[in-house]
């Protein structure tokens, strides 16, 4: 099954609604927050890995540093 995009999955639930008769707002609402939720950790993640990044840098120059020093 291919995966569906966000606009593909809302219109399938409206479809879906249209066909039972059902009310899927609260469901359309929920994931909507979900989908906001995602974008937030995933820029979370994003910046994290890229302040994890900057911290390993310095470290591994000072390393050549040091062993810079030392060869001399």
């Amino acid at each position: 099954m291919a995966k569906l995009t966000p606009d593909e999955a809302r219109s399938a639930l409206r479809d879906m609604q249209e066909a039972s008769g059902m009310d899927v707002s609260g469901v359309l609402a929920y994931i909507e927050d979900l989908e906001s939720k995602a974008a937030k950790l995933e820029d979370e993640v994003r910046k994290l890995r890229l302040s994890a990044a900057r911290k390993s840098s310095p470290a591994s120059s000072m390393n050549s540093r040091l062993k810079d020093a030392l060869r001399e």
